[in-house]
């Protein structure tokens, strides 16, 4: 006497449908391929629905037998009012699913009338299974069950009902908090993000017109674009690398040696178009072991580049580093304003940053 399978698979007995096997043996690659394919059932009764996998019998298109793998529920008339059950028997079934819910309701995937199922919202798709207990369950490490994976320690917050899967950075990984177009026809531009972070990259660039040289300040803001963060001690050369640069020994010379509240540093000469396009790069790392007074201070680094306009007739290059001091409200800081003479004509920045 033939048995079936948990899949409905028919097994065959010894002796058993001489001459005719070959029809079970069909229908049993028929359903083993079932089990490993997509079907899709489009709701056209505003009720529950119950898929009952049953020994020997495949589904259709659009009709699921309910042992397929990947199962995608459709409302395309729009008949649903509110959340509706789809059950799978019998409840002793073990298998794993991934469900899609296209419809504009959530829908509950359960395996009997008894269980409580999980429920999926709207448009999500969830990976869930069942044991064999009669209880649908779901795999939280892709399913609705996850809302958020955080990137220090790896571990999901389960909330079964429904939500995006939000998958955050690793605090060690540096990537963009703020950016944008620089202000235009002022000498003032205040470049930060609104959350502060133990390391950043400030990258940018201005275009000045201007007829005669002049510098650029640099100074920290916090959170808010408000000055007063804090002291820090500078120090760094810069190298004249224009048409009349001569030798190293001659173009490099120290710049602001000692404590300030702010960077103030050269660009190039002008040239024949009055105009200053200059360039910044700079990294700053928070060292949360040490002077912990102020919100730990911060140490870093950074390079301007100018150049007279469109032309080549000038260039300049300053290095110049940060060791801040042990005053101020470190732990706002967000990044910095920068002031030049003359009126800036374009800019854009970038801002990368991460926790760790």
């Amino acid at each position: 006497m033939a048995t079936y399978t948990n899949l409905g698979i028919k097994k065959i007995a010894q002796g058993d449908e001489a001459g005719t096997w070959g029809t079970s043996t069909n229908t049993n690659l028929d359903i083993i391929d079932e089990s490993l394919h997509y079907n899709s059932f489009n709701f056209s009764l505003d009720a529950d629905k119950t898929l009952t996998v049953t020994d020997g019998v495949t589904g259709s298109s659009g009709s699921p037998s309910g042992r397929e793998q990947v199962l995608e529920f459709k409302d395309t008339g729009t008949v649903l009012s509110t959340t509706r059950s789809v059950i799978i028997q019998p409840s002793v079934l073990t298998k794993m699913w991934l469900f899609k819910n296209s419809t504009a309701q959530t829908l509950r995937f359960k395996m009997s009338s008894g269980d409580s199922g999980i429920l999926v919202a709207s448009g999500k798709d969830a990976l869930l299974y069942s044991d064999g207990t009669g209880v649908m369950k779901q795999s939280e490490s892709a399913s609705p069950g996850v809302t958020t994976v955080t990137g220090t320690s790896g571990q999901t917050t389960a909330s079964p009902t429904s939500g995006d899967v939000v998958v955050g950075l690793d605090n060690g990984v540096m990537r963009k908090v703020a950016g944008g177009n620089a202000s235009t026809g002022t000498t003032t531009n205040n470049f930060y993000a609104s959350t502060n972070y133990s390391t950043y990259n400030f990258q940018g660039s201005l275009q000045i017109g201007t007829s005669s040289a002049e510098n650029i300040s640099i100074q920290p803001i916090n959170t808010s674009g408000a000055t007063g963060v804090g002291s820090f001690y500078v120090s760094g050369y810069q190298v004249d690398i224009s048409d009349s640069f001569s030798s190293f020994t001659g173009d490099m010379a120290i710049i602001g040696n000692g404590l300030n509240t702010v960077w103030t540093l050269p660009m190039s000469n002008v040239g024949s178009n009055n105009q200053i396009d200059v360039w910044w790069n700079i990294n700053l790392y928070r060292d949360a072991s040490y002077q912990s007074g102020n919100g730990y201070p911060y140490y870093g680094d950074g390079k301007l580049i100018s150049r007279s306009g469109l032309n080549d007739n000038y260039s300049k290059i300053v290095n110049f580093t940060m060791g801040a001091a042990n005053s101020g409200s470190w732990s706002t800081f967000g990044g910095f304003k920068f002031t030049t003479t003359s009126n800036v004509t374009s800019g854009h920045y970038i801002i990368k940053a991460n926790t760790y």
